[in-house]
């Protein structure tokens, strides 16, 4: 795998590939994590241009500017000025998490650039009552209001304490904790480890979709879509897909075992199941 970069007018984008030729798998991770966590199904798609992006604010891609936040539709904006400026036709976009919704909101948009999607542990976007929508606001406007007290030099990040912090979150194993963490964490001029990622990105969105929308939005997917789930995560994927299968036009689900990060965990069943749905499709 090799570094690669592309610039779009928000800043650069970094991310890594496999320097292959032909149709371009763009792959989108989730939420807190970046490239490094898609990575692993890069071997398996050798006959692809696969490509995993740090979205802006994580990994090695650079920050929003002062005053600007990370809401969920501006990555559309991000990966639509991506994907014009790099002229990139029948797209196959694989995202996890937050990449997976993030696919399906974009295929359902521009679905004349994706020939195909897979969602990892992901089945379109999330969504929550419209009546909780001033509530929604108002904590997300408070979340993004500085916070006072906070002055002087970050403290040094200490890796071991970060993945312990991130396995008691979440189901994701050590190791696989630390493959993510080790490229959010940069060395500060002071020779100090500090965090790379933008703190911005854990303050809330202004406001979720409402199950219509989500309704709409995947209606107006017109390219086949992969699902894959997880047996033991808290996504349910299989509850999921069976509420929203109707409102696609040709879908498939597959059930692994194993928690959210899966496909960290079992790279190899996953990017196969992947190619066989692109290539049969």
């Amino acid at each position: 795998m090799q570094a690669c970069e592309f610039s779009i007018s928000s800043g650069t984008i970094r991310g890594i590939t496999n320097g292959q030729q032909g149709q371009v798998v763009l792959a989108l991770h989730g939420f807190l994590d970046n490239a490094a966590s898609m990575a692993c199904l890069a071997p398996a798609m050798g006959q692809y241009q696969f490509i995993a992006i740090d979205l802006p604010g994580h990994g090695l891609s650079d920050h929003r500017p002062p005053g600007a936040h990370y809401n969920q539709m501006d990555y559309i904006q991000d990966l639509h000025e991506l994907v014009v400026s790099e002229d990139w036709q029948d797209l196959v976009i694989v995202g996890h998490s937050m990449g997976g919704i993030l696919a399906s909101i974009y295929a359902a948009v521009f679905p004349e650039r994706v020939s195909a999607i897979a969602m990892i542990d992901a089945c379109g976007p999330l969504t929550l009552p419209p009546e909780t929508s001033t509530e929604q606001l108002r904590t997300s406007i408070l979340s993004r209001m500085p916070k006072p007290g906070r002055t002087g030099s970050p403290r040094e990040v200490d890796l071991d304490a970060a993945v312990a912090a991130r396995c008691k979150m979440s189901d994701i194993t050590a190791e696989h904790a630390a493959t993510i963490l080790r490229r959010n964490i940069t060395i500060r001029e002071d020779g100090l480890s500090g965090w790379r990622s933008d703190p911005r990105l854990r303050t809330k969105s202004s406001l979720r979709l409402t199950e219509s929308q989500a309704q709409n939005l995947m209606e107006a997917i017109d390219c086949p879509v992969w699902i894959g789930g997880a047996s033991d995560s808290f996504k349910e994927m299989d509850t999921t897909y069976e509420k929203r299968k109707s409102w696609l036009k040709n879908s498939r689900f597959e059930l692994f075992s194993g928690g959210h990060h899966f496909h960290m965990v079992n790279p190899s069943a996953v990017s196969k199941a992947i190619c066989r749905f692109v290539e049969e499709m």
